[in-house]
């Protein structure tokens, strides 16, 4: 039976990106979101009816459903023989804050009390029990309730009606009680300065401690810095990075092609990964890069050759820090038709190629 572990916390705090960066094993399950786990649900997060039925089914419904779809998810993560630890996208305890400040928000009042109490009239009625994880895990950020509900809020993608922010921040009252209570074994509070790879090694910590298992080290620890440049054909990306792991030495440096991570991650998705969006080429990227360096942990420093997607790098550099240096090179048009093997219509042809994708713009 493996080690169940759930990451929690408000809307756009980054529970998903988080596991997301987690490292991958045949015996780490991700269980992932919930409606990966229910049809019913599944299928409305398909078809785009799930904002309709969350605030418009009844709160028995609502429960029943959600529960339903909990223990399904935990069920199926027993199923997976060679897993030593299943890892949950929000857990039973923040679905009962989901399911308490869902019914708030559709009650006369909008009391979180009086909701907690309805909401465990229906646990009862309807013999609702689902095991609570092992280890569980709540994210935060803000400095305060006010700042969380508003830095959630301020992150969303698309314009919030009043509805939606009383939700929030009936739902962040509510994780906040639960927190008070000692609900959870661990807080990990995301401050202004703390970027992402911070919070990843933090809960990578605290699953290396519970689960003594190798993977869950700080990423890509032994790597001090990644050189990766950028620049169009022929503007001496290549000789740069050379010259640069030939001042470190082939003991301590290694010269690599974005190609050839990509390759590998496709081979393991099945298609190219190139037909999946940039954030999620970057992930596979990253995960890429990662198995390197630990199957290759005597090295220090690291240049892939090259750049060529202008959003995917953000990603990157978001995810890794500092330990991503970005180089680009500028060399005029002049000095890289001189230098180039090809004809100055190709040169031109791949020049457009890499502008379509933002190269120009690393």
């Amino acid at each position: 039976m493996p080690l169940t572990i759930s990451l929690n916390g408000a809307d756009n705090v980054g529970k998903t990106t988080q596991i997301g960066l987690l490292p991958r094993s045949f015996d780490v399950y991700l269980a992932g979101s919930l409606h990966e786990a229910d049809n019913c649900l599944g299928q409305m997060v398909r078809f785009g009816t799930l904002k309709d039925w969350w605030w418009g089914c009844s709160d028995e419904d609502f429960v029943c459903r959600i529960f339903a779809a909990l223990g399904r998810r935990y069920r199926n993560s027993l199923d997976k023989e060679q897993a030593t630890v299943a890892i949950y996208d929000r857990g039973t305890t923040m679905f009962e804050a989901v399911a308490i400040s869902v019914i708030a928000v559709k009650s006369d009042g909008h009391d979180l009390s009086n909701a907690r109490n309805k909401f465990n009239e229906i646990i009862e009625r309807n013999g609702l029990r689902v095991p609570e994880e092992q280890l569980k895990i709540l994210l935060k950020h803000g400095g305060s309730l006010d700042e969380s509900i508003n830095l959630s809020l301020s992150l969303e993608t698309e314009e919030t009606d009043e509805r939606y922010r009383l939700y929030q921040t009936l739902l962040q009252t509510e994780l906040q009680r639960q927190e008070n209570e000692g609900l959870y074994h661990h807080i990990i509070t995301a401050g202004a300065s703390h970027t992402q790879s911070d919070v990843q090694n933090q809960i990578r910590q605290i699953l290396g401690r519970r689960t003594s298992h190798p993977l869950f080290t700080p990423m890509m620890h032994n790597i001090n810095r990644i050189y990766a440049f950028g620049g169009l054909s022929e503007s001496g990306k290549s000789s740069l990075a050379q010259s640069l792991c030939t001042h470190y030495g082939s003991r301590q440096a290694f010269r690599s092609k974005i190609v050839y991570f990509a390759d590998q991650a496709s081979e393991k998705l099945g298609k190219s990964i190139y037909t999946c969006s940039e954030k999620d080429q970057a992930l596979l990227l990253l995960h890429e890069l990662e198995r390197f360096s630990n199957c290759h942990y005597w090295l220090k420093v690291l240049t892939i050759e090259s750049l060529h997607r202008y959003t995917a790098t953000n990603w990157l550099k978001m995810w890794l820090g500092d330990k991503l240096q970005i180089i680009y090179v500028d060399t005029a048009e002049e000095n890289r038709l001189r230098r180039s093997l090809v004809s100055p219509d190709s040169l031109k042809v791949n020049d457009t190629a890499k502008f379509e994708r933002g190269a120009d713009r690393i």
